[in-house]
Formats: C-alpha cells, structure tokens, sequence
C-alpha cells in the first residue's frame, strides 16, 4: 500500500507554548515556562505512514511533563543542548539516546536552548528492518525508559537524516508533499539509518545510577501531586518531607540535583503554570481570585506578584485578553 505523507510546521510564542499539548503526536505533554522572558517554540512532524518523525527547538527554560505514544515505541536524542536537559531528572549525555517504550511518562527538563529529535515507530516494524539488516532484532526493553550510547559521529549523522527528511518536507509541501514512491524512500532511509545507529550502540552502563534517578523521578512526581492536591497551601515542605519518608534537607539535595531548583520553586512553577493555563482558556465569567484560589495562592496581591514576576504582566491582563479571544 502507498505510504501518505502529511508534514507540519508550527512556532509557538509568547505564552502560547502552554497549550502545545501534542509535540508528540499520539502523547500528551504540560510544558511550563519558568522565564518572564517571551517564549518561542519551533515543532515540526513528518508522518509517513505508520512511522511520525518530530523534533521540537526551544529557546527558553521550560519543563514538559506527559507521556509518550501508546502504540509504538520512540526514539529520541538531543541534537542540540544536551549538556543543559535532564530526562526523567537522568542527564543526557552528548552522544546518548533514549529508547521510550510505549506509553512511559517523561520529564524533560532544559534550562536553556535545546532541540530534541524522536522517531516513533511500531516495534514490530523497526524489528522487522533490524531482522532484515543485522539478523537479529533489537534489544528493546518494554516497560521503562532507557539510555543507550551512540557511536562517535552517528548522533549527527542521525541529525542530517532528520534534517534532510523534514527540509525535503517542507520544500515539497506547497506542491502537494510528496509523492507516495518518494515517501516510501525517505521513510525506508530513516528506519535503517536508525536501525544501523540502534544497533551499533552500546547500553549506557549505569543501570544502578539510572535506579537512583528513576527513584527520584517518582519521588519529585509524587510530592508534587501531593502540593498540587486540594491540600495546596496547607502543606508545608517539612511535611512534604515527612510524608515522603526523607528528612527537608535530603529533599531539598534530591530537588537540587535533579531538577536543578529548590523543591519551594519547583511547586510554585507548577502552581504558576497552572493558573496561567486556566487565565488562558477561562471565559469571562470567571475570576483572577477564583482560579489563585484553585491553584492554593490565599494572598491575591503575592499571588499578582509572583505572577508578574515569572510571566511579564499581571493576572487580570491574561485574563482579559483570554475573555477578549472569546
């Protein structure tokens, strides 16, 4: 059967990078801004056939949290900004890959530029290219995300198959996209240059560092489950500490380390976000104080400050321009 192509390309900016819930086409991902600063995001997606290549370019801190596709697997790489990202609180290192199996969450964290890459594809499929190239599949584990070292050189060489793909794309989009025949050979190029890639490379060699971080990714998911709770503002991070089993110094360490910031900045980006979220898609018969309320701030003029402080303008001005898209 001819493979259809269907290529994408969006720039979000501004405060607009909250509401890019599907980066990842069959996910869904929360990114948070952490920056007064504007904002701007660059997605693109090639879908060809049963096979979606994606990367997404930011140029700012920001946090995504969701969970990747559920009907294949993923795999993805930092082409730029590697040193500056943590994924599920691991850092990546310059020449790793990340293998996502279906359905895993993820936590990317990038305190500066960064552009990701991800190739999602059935299993059965890329086992078949892998059978066909190598004569045996590839090592894929199924339940958990795991890192893998690339050889010398391929991380790029993996970027140029990504960029010659989507600029080939993008050229051909106002004529139609491509043409079935041309679709089935940029799709058969990406799935055996990512098997080549895949199986010449090694596994990272820190199972038990990655048990540790793994930990500590759950750690961090749950306290902050607890804080974004109907509990808000009555639970102190002492308490925090104490529900977790950990002593408020460890947790502060575990914080610190993982994501980079206190565990105090880490819920207040999160209560924040939230409420910049729901200023943004609020009619107007809805309140500036209702939606602080919801999100645990008791104090309307803190809650103004730390608002305008982290996103540029004050509430009530989100608000407004949200009732006046409307």
């Amino acid at each position: 059967m001819p493979i259809e192509s269907v290529y994408m390309h969006h720039v979000y900016s501004g405060l607009e990078p909250l509401q890019a819930f599907d980066v990842v086409f069959g996910g869904s991902f929360e990114h948070r801004l952490m920056s007064s600063d504007l904002a701007t995001m660059e997605h693109q997606r090639l879908v060809l056939g049963d096979v979606r290549l994606e990367t997404g370019r930011y140029e700012f801190p920001v946090i995504a949290h969701g969970a990747m596709p559920k009907d294949g697997i993923c795999v993805g790489f930092m082409a730029e900004g590697g040193h500056l990202t943590r994924c599920n609180t691991a850092a990546i290192g310059p020449d790793e890959a990340q293998i996502y199996p279906a359905g895993v969450e993820l936590l990317y964290h990038a305190r500066g530029h960064s552009r990701w890459v991800n190739l999602a594809v059935p299993e059965a499929r890329i086992q078949k290219v892998a059978i066909a190239r190598t004569g045996r599949p590839l090592p894929l584990h199924r339940r958990s995300l795991h890192s893998i070292h690339l050889r010398p050189g391929t991380r790029q060489t993996l970027t140029t198959l990504t960029n010659d793909a989507l600029g080939l794309a993008r050229r051909l989009q106002p004529d139609g996209g491509m043409a079935p025949a041309l679709a089935e050979k940029v799709c058969e190029s990406l799935l055996t240059g990512y098997v080549d890639a895949l199986s010449l490379a090694t596994p990272a060699g820190k199972s038990e560092k990655m048990t540790v971080e793994q930990r500590h990714y759950h750690l961090i998911a749950a306290c902050e489950r607890l804080v974004l709770s109907g509990e808000a503002t009555d639970v102190a991070l002492l308490d925090i500490a104490r529900r977790s089993g950990y002593t408020l110094r460890s947790l502060e360490l575990i914080f610190r380390r993982s994501v980079c910031m206190s565990p105090g900045r880490w819920f207040m980006t999160a209560r924040l976000n939230g409420a910049l979220r729901d200023l943004l898609t609020s009619g107007p018969d809805v309140s500036v104080s209702e939606i602080a309320l919801k999100w645990g701030f008791r104090h309307m003029s803190r809650f103004s400050d730390y608002y305008r402080n982290a996103f540029g303008e004050l509430p009530s001005a989100t608000l407004a321009r949200s009732s006046v898209r409307r």
